[in-house]
């Protein structure tokens, strides 16, 4: 075959090649001239390749994007480079359709300047990234427009990316920042745990911060930290913080509310504690003065004022039971604790109070089913039963059942419960049953339940009311366990011995250090005194080796009767000391127990009194 022929067949091998490539291409091949007339095209979306070839391609654009069109076209033909189109096509139905188009300008052999055009249907690809435009549109405004900021952390807990700045920061504030820089010191163990259990355990964590800025505060704030899992890697953390700076200054102004309404609820109990302290004692004195003005008159008539001593006497008495109630209350009483079981305790003390019991009131006792022991004041802890039994039975003046159990509630409590079936308490009296000075009986002094309440406080325990009512009261002393055997031997009674020796008293209470020192004489005892327990301290260093025994104050100005008996154990270690309190202040250590040291409480009779110098000599005699 001729070398001509060859190319001939060469030719039309070619041809066939690129026209079987034209016909199989996934995309649309066109040809057009320098006029834009389609000379070739493989094939046509709605249309046949007739109907498409002669025709100038500006037809089938939409019109809003023929000029461009145009324009890219001829560039390219007069450029002779390659050109990248965009434009809508329209259909045969009049639809558009998104077309991307390569220009490619060549020669044809005879020197005709013609281009090829190949096209690609993108409509669908547009329509998915005008969604993913939108969307990301719609993420950025309802982000921009959210209440809190939201911002992007990296490993390094550095700021990579913010929504919106809080006031008074600008991006370059921020992005590149550690989020430290941002807090107060305070709150960085709570934040870097709660970024750390975003960042390691993938859960949202959460904390509260005063945000600062240039060491100023700029706010509160609550951050929570949400893990960005990426390729099951958290690379980055989103930090979601809302503005709670309303919220915490509301809660401030409800605090500083509730402290103030707390405060003149105080300043309200005070007044009626005040009140019912001045009642009682204003009777008392009357008792006393009325019979210190009789028995004055019946010494100047030479007659004996017997009756009368008696009936002051009896007032003084009660004033001391009185002020003991009100220092129960206040919760400034001392107990003596040994380990007890509760439920024969109370069932020991319920057969006492049988007879305090009417007949039309049955009294029931339902016990634990295993031992309860507990380390309790047992004359203290019957006062207590007592005052809750006899409120039950008067709560039932025409009968019904009073019910006393005692139960292990767990581990580590006891409960004892007294229900009486009664008519209840109403819920606005419930809340202050336990006020000093409330009552809602014709009788009584209002004291009963503030004192248990006192006492139960001092053991360590609660005690609770439930009322709905109108069917009963239960009243209920939780209290702790006993873990163990109590270690405390009680200390055997000295014997007597003949009074005599030297005694130092300190008391700052000018009449109370006479009569004491008074009491003292009459028993034959030489006696020093101190007003105050620097100078007792001062008088002891002089002449410690001639005193026997001191008796302090507890509370003293300058020094108090503890610390001076510190003092005096430092120069003389052996002494003996009795100290005297009209409360038991937190300044004695709570085990006073041992040869050493005695307690005695305001107000004392005489004869206490010398009992207790009694058994200090008598320890101090026999060689403790």
């Amino acid at each position: 075959m001729s070398s001509a022929a060859e190319q001939v067949l060469s030719d039309e091998l070619v041809r066939a090649i690129l026209g079987a490539l034209a016909r199989t291409l996934p995309g649309y091949v066109s040809c057009i001239d320098r006029r834009r007339t389609v000379v070739y095209i493989n094939r046509a979306q709605s249309r046949e390749p007739h109907e498409v070839i002669g025709r100038s391609m500006d037809e089938f654009v939409a019109p809003e994007h023929r000029a461009e069109t145009i324009r890219c076209v001829e560039e390219a033909f007069a450029s002779q480079r390659p050109a990248l189109l965009n434009y809508d096509a329209i259909l045969r139905d009049g639809t558009p359709v998104y077309m991307a188009t390569r220009i490619v300008p060549f020669m044809s052999p005879t020197g005709q300047p013609l281009a090829l055009l190949l096209t690609e249907d993108v409509s669908e690809r547009k329509r998915l990234e005008l969604e993913l435009s939108r969307s990301n549109e719609f993420r950025r405004r309802v982000i921009e427009n959210l209440p809190d900021y939201v911002t992007l952390i990296d490993r390094e807990n550095r700021f990579v990316w913010v929504s919106r700045l809080m006031p008074g920061l600008k991006s370059e504030d921020v992005l590149g920042r550690k989020v430290d820089e941002f807090r107060p010191a305070e709150t960085s163990e709570a934040g870097d745990a709660a970024i750390r259990e975003a960042f390691e355990a993938r859960r949202i964590g959460q904390y509260e911060a005063e945000s600062h800025y240039q060491g100023k505060p700029n706010g509160w704030y609550q951050v929570r930290a949400v893990p960005i899992v990426v390729d099951d890697q958290v690379e980055n953390v989103l930090l979601i913080t809302s503005d709670i700076s309303e919220r915490k200054r509301a809660e401030q102004a409800l605090q500083q509310t509730q402290e103030q309404l707390h405060q003149s609820q105080r300043l309200e109990g005070l007044g009626q504690l005040a009140g019912g302290v001045a009642h009682d004692f204003n009777n008392l004195l009357q008792v006393m003065n009325g019979n210190l003005d009789f028995a004055r008159t019946l010494l100047e008539q030479g007659e004996s004022p017997s009756e009368e001593l008696e009936q002051i006497q009896r007032a003084a008495d009660r004033a001391g039971e009185l002020t003991g109630q009100l220092l129960t209350v206040a919760r400034r009483t001392r107990v003596e604790l040994r380990r007890l079981n509760l439920g024969e305790l109370v069932e020991s003390s319920l057969r006492m109070l049988r007879r305090a019991i009417p007949e039309n009131v049955a009294l029931n006792y339902d016990g634990p089913d295993d031992p309860c022991y507990v380390e309790l004041d047992a004359a203290r802890f019957e006062q207590v039963l007592i005052n809750l039994c006899v409120n039950a039975r008067d709560a039932m003046p025409n009968g019904g059942v009073l019910t006393v159990r005692v139960r292990a509630e767990d581990s580590a409590h006891a409960v004892v419960s007294v229900q009486d079936s009664g008519s209840g308490i109403a819920p606005e009296n419930l809340r202050r049953i336990f006020e000093p000075f409330f009552t809602t009986k014709q009788t009584g002094s209002g004291l009963g339940l503030a004192v248990a309440m006192g006492i139960v406080a001092a053991h360590g325990g609660e005690l609770f009311a439930e009322s709905d009512g109108r069917s009963g009261t239960t009243i209920s002393v939780r209290l702790p366990t006993a873990q163990a055997e109590s270690s405390a031997v009680p200390s055997p009674a000295p014997p007597l011995v003949a009074m005599g020796g030297c005694i130092l008293v300190a008391e700052d209470e000018d009449l109370v250090r006479a009569q004491t020192v008074r009491i003292l004489e009459r028993a034959g005892f030489e006696v020093l005194q101190a007003t105050t327990g620097a100078e007792a301290v001062s008088i002891f260093r002089e002449q410690h080796c001639r005193i026997d025994l001191v008796v302090l104050d507890v509370i003293m100005p300058e020094l108090d009767g503890w610390r001076a008996f510190l003092q005096l154990a430092e120069l003389a270690p052996g002494i003996k000391a009795l100290f005297t309190t009209g409360y038991s202040a937190d300044v004695l250590p709570k085990d006073l127990s041992g040869g050493r040291v005695r307690l005695l409480t305001k107000p004392f009779k005489p004869r206490q009194l010398l009992a207790e110098v009694n058994w200090l000599l008598a320890s101090t005699k026999v060689g403790d």
